[in-house]
């Protein structure tokens, strides 16, 4: 299963999934508030509860039992939620950018670093900044684009194709909950209560786990990869990929692949 982040959309696997064997099943859903995904009034959330909740629904829904889990940015934080509470049903985990974890290891200058590159997170707590994201939610789309990885990696081509992912009528609400509820700036859904308080205490994760984040990632910062290790008491390997940005399965689709093949590999001996 293969999960994208923001601002993106399932076709962001492209480029990985033409390295991949032609023989797997390769599940490529829609986040929360994405192309045609809405959520129920009464589930109405994006807290990571929600988001890991509708992994493993999915994996229900298609009875499969486990998964190879990809994930990039929300996606990786999806993953990584699903796989911490629900480790019987994830047979491994590739995850990319965006790191797991409360980050409390990072130094001062560290800890400031991470929250600069993450200024649009506390922006979007703003009334001011909610405000002017919901009056166009393309410019900080665009703006993400082109900071977070080098111009250009995301072509005008493609940028024409993500845009109308983004015309849900949820979008702009799920942009909104998942920063606040991810600052503690706004409450979760009381259907996700008791699961939201088990991923608030960061449980460990106990499957095999790489993580790859890009050395010139605009929004994530290495130092947070690192401090991530301590909720992987299984191990976990970590690559910093020299000359990638933000969207590491767009600019560098083999290194995803490769990370992502030894544990297909690994799920077929097993079969």
């Amino acid at each position: 299963m293969l999960v994208h982040g923001f601002p993106d959309g399932p076709a962001t696997w492209e480029r990985v999934m033409a390295l991949l064997p032609d023989d797997i099943r390769v599940i490529r859903p829609s986040l929360r508030g994405v192309g045609n995904s809405i959520a129920s009034d009464g589930a109405r959330s994006c807290q990571i509860a929600a988001l890991a909740s509708d992994l493993l629904e999915l994996l229900d829904a298609l009875s499969i039992e486990e998964a190879v889990l990809v994930g990039h940015d929300w996606g990786a934080r999806a993953a990584h939620a699903a796989a911490a509470i629900a480790p019987g049903r994830i047979r491994s985990l590739v995850t990319l950018a965006t790191a797991y974890g409360p980050r409390s290891t990072l130094t001062p200058s560290e800890a400031l670093d991470d929250a600069a590159v993450a200024w649009y997170r506390y922006w979007l707590c703003t009334d001011v900044g909610a405000s002017s994201f919901a009056a166009d939610p393309r410019a900080l789309i665009s703006w993400a684009w082109g900071h977070w990885s080098a111009p250009g990696v995301i072509t005008p081509h493609e940028r024409e194709m993500l845009l109308p992912l983004f015309d849900n009528r949820q979008f702009i609400e799920t942009v909104i909950h998942y920063y606040r509820h991810g600052a503690t700036e706004a409450i979760g859904s009381a259907v996700y209560a008791d699961l939201q308080a088990q991923l608030d205490q960061w449980p460990d994760i106990n499957v095999p786990t790489t993580f790859l984040v890009g050395a010139d990632d605009g929004c994530e910062t290495v130092p947070a990869a690192h401090a991530s290790e301590t909720s992987f008491p299984a191990g976990i390997e970590i690559k910093v990929l020299s000359n990638v940005g933000h969207f590491v399965q767009r600019e560098a689709p083999q290194a995803v692949a490769d990370a992502i093949l030894p544990f297909l590999r690994r799920e077929l001996r097993s079969i």
